[in-house]
C-alpha cells in the first residue's frame, strides 16, 4: 500500500502506542460513543500515526472535522454508525477507520483508493493497514506526538422526552451527600431549562 508520492514517508509511534491500541480495543464498546466524542478522540490520537513530515500543501488539515468524516462515509471508507435508540453511535471498528482514514490522508493516498482499500475489510485487518510501514520504537517517540486522553465511555438512560443522563462507566461509586448533590443540580437545571422556555 505505498502512497503516491516520490518523497519516502516516515512515521514513528512508540510502544506505548501499540499498547494503548490493545488497551482500546479491550474496552466494553457496546453503547459506543457520540460522533463528537469520536472525533475529539481521533484527533487526540492520530498525531502518533502522523508523518515526521508533511507537504503543507497536501489536503490534510491538521483536524478531522464532522463533515470530512460524514464525507468519507458516503465514499464507503467508513462504516455507517449503530443506532442506540434515535442516536447515532460508533464503536473501535469506527475508530479504526477514522485513524487509518487520517494516516492515508496523510500519506496523500487519493480518495478512490483509500475508498478500495477500507472497504469491507475485518478489524484484524485494519491494524494491520494502520501499521504498516511504521517504524516502533521505545519510549515516547518522537517530540511531536500529542499524548492521547481516553474517551468517556457512557451509559445513557433516558428519563423523559428530550431528557437523558449519561454515566461515566468507570465513574467510582457516590455518595448520598453527592447524589443529592447532583439531584438539586437537575432540579435546578430541568426547572430552569422549562422557565427559559416560557
Amino acid at each position: 500500500m505505498s502512497p503516491p508520492s516520490k518523497k519516502t514517508i516516515r512515521i514513528r509511534i512508540s510502544e506505548s502506542a501499540l499498547e494503548e491500541l490493545a488497551e482500546v480495543e479491550s474496552w466494553d464498546w457496546s453503547d459506543g460513543i457520540g460522533l463528537e466524542e469520536l472525533i475529539q478522540w481521533i484527533n487526540g490520537v492520530a498525531a502518533r500515526f502522523r508523518p515526521d513530515e508533511i507537504d503543507e500543501s497536501a489536503r490534510a488539515s491538521r483536524e478531522l472535522t464532522a463533515r470530512t468524516f460524514r464525507h468519507y462515509q458516503t465514499l464507503g471508507c467508513i462504516d455507517p454508525p449503530r443506532r442506540a435508540g434515535k442516536q447515532a453511535v460508533y464503536g473501535f471498528r469506527h475508530y479504526l477507520q477514522a485513524l487509518l482514514l487520517r494516516k492515508l490522508i496523510w500519506e496523500r493516498v487519493p480518495s478512490d483508493r483509500i475508498a478500495g482499500l477500507l472497504a469491507g475489510r475485518t478489524v484484524a485487518e485494519y491494524k494491520e493497514l494502520l501499521l504498516e510501514g511504521i517504524e516502533i520504537v521505545a519510549g515516547q517517540g518522537t517530540a511531536e506526538r500529542v499524548p492521547t486522553h481516553a474517551p468517556v465511555l457512557w451509559s445513557r438512560q433516558p428519563l423523559a422526552e428530550g431528557v437523558e443522563l449519561h454515566l461515566a462507566k468507570d465513574r467510582p461509586p457516590l455518595s448520598e451527600k453527592q447524589v443529592d448533590g447532583i439531584l438539586a443540580a437537575l432540579r435546578g437545571a430541568l426547572l430552569g431549562s422549562a422557565r427559559d422556555s416560557r
